[in-house]
């Protein structure tokens, strides 16, 4: 479960446990406190993570599986509303035991010791709109 390890007006800090997977645990932390947009930042490790990288000819996204032990350099993202509910959009960047970076779309990832979010919600709705050049929900 994410606790919540500070709150001061809009910033949060969170720490996710051992075991948690990132993204769906963080959907559901923002569900129950009612963000509906924001942005955030955050470190720390995992393990089975899958990236996606999106083809923009192909309109579709290749993902890739790295079940090894990995630390999180960096998760950058926004949280936002689409027709299908809320969105979490993260990127981030990885290293394993060979400290060469990899980098993506992060589609879940396991923490493996910890990770640590800085979030700060936003008052207002972020909205994705279907881009058809893209094939995209982007920002709108």
């Amino acid at each position: 479960m994410v606790k919540k390890v500070l709150q001061e007006g809009r910033r949060y800090v969170l720490r996710f446990d051992r075991g948690e997977e990132i993204i769906s645990s963080f959907k559901t932390f923002c569900e129950q406190e009612n963000i509906i947009s924001g942005f955030f930042y955050g470190l720390g490790a995992c393990k089975n993570l899958k990236l996606a990288y999106y083809d923009i000819e192909e309109k579709k996204y290749l993902d890739k599986e790295y079940p090894e032990d990995m630390e999180i350099a960096n998760l950058t993202g926004n949280i936002s509303q689409s027709d299908l509910g809320l969105v979490i959009h993260t990127h981030g960047t990885f290293s394993g035991k060979d400290f060469a970076a990899i980098a993506g779309h992060v589609v879940s990832a396991e923490v493996a010791v910890t990770c640590e979010i800085f979030l700060i919600k936003f008052e207002g709705p972020l909205a994705r709109e279907l881009d058809l050049k893209t094939g995209l929900k982007l920002l709108d």
